[in-house]
């Protein structure tokens, strides 16, 4: 398989008819009184490219810091799910007419759960599907190692644990980490760990950094049981944004 073969690079004219398709895709989803539109950051690198227009609001990602989402499904009781995009594009040289070109970096969607006109949305989960790109500013490679593309990120226990409790887990379980590294190993009794313990412990973990490949034919004879995959164009990326939304909605409409 030859890497290099996953990378491609288009003008900034290919980047705006594209943004204008995914547009088309996300306009169809969300709430009808919502204008859905893709903005680009050109001034900045990586090209940053977000959701704006009216009806959607502010919510602040798990990474990246803050974005605007647009409102996807109502729950009842005026609860909402939330979807946010984000796209990434990396300068690559100048064309031969004098415009930019850009090779692709990947592409998120993020799911928040809250209310209208409420700043507080937590993002419950995200899907990402990264590129063959200088994610080390050097040289080609895949984002996260040998980590599933495109993937699933869960991020709802990290949005909804209070950051002070949080932390006092990390700090119980440091120490536990070096007692059990020093001395004479003891006799532990797990029925003297309290309930509410276990879950600030395990609660403490960072899920959110796991990768949960969403295409990985591991049933298949190797090689063809790779679960990592990079799209090979705009088209690519477009099919991919429109069916996960697709599927996001059915699964989100089991909530209801």
């Amino acid at each position: 398989m030859k890497r290099m073969s996953s990378v491609w690079i288009i003008p900034e004219s290919k980047i705006d008819k594209h943004l204008k398709s995914l547009e088309a895709i996300i306009s169809q989803v969300v709430s009808v009184d919502v204008e859905a539109r893709l903005v680009p950051e050109w001034s900045v690198a990586p090209v940053a490219i977000g959701l704006v227009g009216n009806g959607c609001e502010v919510a602040t990602r798990n990474r990246g810091g803050d974005a605007h989402v647009a409102p996807l499904l109502e729950f009842g009781g005026g609860i909402w799910a939330w979807m946010g995009f984000y796209q990434e594009w990396e300068w690559e040289r100048s064309s031969k007419k004098g415009g930019r070109c850009y090779s692709y970096r990947s592409t998120t969607l993020t799911i928040h759960f809250g209310f209208r006109n409420v700043g507080h949305k937590p993002q419950i989960f995200r899907a990402e599907w990264a590129g063959w790109a200088k994610w080390n500013g050097v040289t080609y490679g895949p984002q996260a190692g040998n980590a599933g593309h495109p993937h699933w990120q869960f991020d709802a226990v990290e949005s909804l644990w209070p950051r002070e409790t949080k932390e006092a887990a990390k700090e119980y379980l440091a120490v536990l980490k070096e007692e059990a590294s020093a001395g004479e190993p003891r006799t532990f009794s797990p029925q003297a760990v309290q309930p509410s313990e276990t879950n600030d412990l395990i609660s403490s973990q960072d899920f959110s950094r796991m990768h949960f490949a969403s295409v990985a034919p591991w049933w298949k004879v190797s090689p063809r049981d790779r679960h990592v995959h990079f799209p090979r164009s705009v088209s690519d990326v477009e099919a991919w944004v429109k069916g996960c939304i697709e599927y996001t909605l059915n699964e989100l409409m089991r909530l209801q």
